[in-house]
């Protein structure tokens, strides 16, 4: 009986001290967590940290469509020896004072719902895809096809984020401009949906590259990799 009492507790220390340590934990320290101040003499910005939010409807479509399945949105340290940051994937830091290529951490995510790390990046890291991204007419094109910006692309088609309409008098404002190959029929366009914009909005919103406080003079001394 002692023996198997014994196996019991460990039993559950084995399997509720890593739920312990990995979810419950650093649950109750990101709920913790605040915005922080920028020093405007030490860090040379003002405003509070982080300072982009996400646009929250867009995050639900972009889960829904399971983007986050192919997508990362996190940016490793460089000492590792991972991907860490690459020059030209966050804004244009030449007029920014103290700017870091540094890796992402917890506050980044702070105001989000959901922090979609992601599992595997089958596509390029989103972390600081707001900064990069092309207009937003560009997006909608690459979002209905794919193929019709990049041949080569393995990007699935979300046609049904996409309404096919006959077209009444002019051609709507929002039409999505596709070449001659990927058109619709003629007498037809294509339109994003309410969703679509969403979530274009939400990728034109991922802006996490900001400086942290007090850290970005030390971490803008760290070159980054090309």
């Amino acid at each position: 009986m002692t023996n198997f009492r014994t196996f019991i507790l460990r039993l559950a220390a084995a399997f509720g001290l890593p739920w312990l340590c990995l979810i419950v934990l650093p649950a109750i320290h990101y709920q913790q967590l605040t915005p922080v101040a920028y020093d405007k003499d030490k860090d040379g910005l003002d405003g509070y940290f982080p300072q982009a939010p996400i646009n929250g409807q867009g995050q639900l479509v972009y889960i829904s469509e399971g983007c986050n399945q192919c997508h990362t949105q996190m940016i490793r340290p460089i000492q590792l020896g991972l991907d860490g940051w690459y020059k030209g994937w966050g804004q244009d830091q030449e007029a920014r004072p103290a700017t870091p290529a540094r890796p992402n951490v917890l506050r980044d995510y702070l105001g989000e719902r959901y922090a979609l790390l992601g599992i595997q990046r089958i596509g390029p890291d989103l972390a600081n895809f707001g900064w990069r991204a092309p207009s937003a007419t560009a997006l909608y094109q690459h979002l209905y096809s794919p193929r019709s910006v990049h041949d080569w692309s393995t990007m699935p088609a979300y046609t049904g984020l996409f309404k096919l309409q006959k077209i009444q008098g002019p051609i709507s404002e929002g039409a999505v401009k596709l070449p001659k190959k990927f058109a619709p029929p003629a007498g037809y366009e294509v339109v994003p949906t309410q969703e679509a914009k969403q979530l274009v909005e939400y990728l034109l919103s991922l802006k996490k590259d900001y400086p942290v406080p007090g850290q970005g003079a030390a971490v803008a001394a760290s070159p980054a990799k090309k």
